[in-house]
């Protein structure tokens, strides 16, 4: 991982992903994690974060891909025909796709919702991640619930050389989610739609 933190914190962040567990979270002097009841809140503090580019740097929100997005199609429920993305009180739309810089490089992409398809090998200063309908907490676990994922190269069977299908979505689900938590070198804010895990994430990071 390349994101500057304290052991800890990587272990933090690795148990959360890989072993579904929120564990508590000790300070780190170097690395800041926060959790966030308030979805525009959060934008607002990535937007500061980006705003204050000398000392923070680069900084986006991104998304679990639980919202609808098909590429090269009109959102005809929408007068913009973007594809957006509803959680708690924010809605933005997902990232565009055209422009000669890297979406994360663009001015304007600080108010859209980025994915692992345009976030993935980019590091960013601080990151904003929107844990969607996909990412649970139940019976003291986190839980994928691949049926909310709107991802269907993730969610589809897959078949093996034997002619037999095999559900693989949880495991590439959590490898898109790893990719999502570790994007940001400097700290992770987090807004998690499904109740539950926002109360717990509060219980333990607070």
């Amino acid at each position: 991982m390349r994101i500057q933190a304290s052991k800890e914190t990587v272990d933090w962040i690795t148990n959360f992903v890989y072993k579904g567990e929120v564990r508590p979270f000790k300070k780190d002097e170097i690395y800041s994690l926060k959790i966030f009841d308030d979805a525009e809140a959060m934008h607002q503090a990535i937007k500061n974060q980006n705003t204050d580019f000398e000392n923070s740097g680069l900084s986006r929100l991104v998304a679990t891909f639980d919202w609808a997005y098909t590429d090269g199609k009109k959102n005809n429920n929408r007068a913009d025909g973007r594809w957006v993305v509803n959680a708690g009180n924010l809605t933005l739309p997902w990232n565009s796709t055209k422009g000669q810089l890297p979406w994360a490089e663009r001015p304007e992409t600080i108010d859209e919702i980025g994915s692992t398809f345009t976030i993935q090998g980019f590091d960013l200063n601080y990151c904003g991640v929107i844990l969607g309908p996909s990412v649970t907490y139940r019976k003291g676990k986190v839980q994928i619930i691949s049926k909310n994922s709107q991802d269907s190269h993730a969610t589809d069977r897959r078949m093996l050389k034997s002619g037999e299908y095999k559900d693989v979505s949880n495991e590439l689900l959590l490898n898109q989610l790893n990719v999502l938590m570790t994007r940001g070198v400097h700290g992770l804010y987090i807004y998690a739609v499904d109740d539950e895990l926002r109360k717990e994430l509060h219980a333990r990071c607070d």
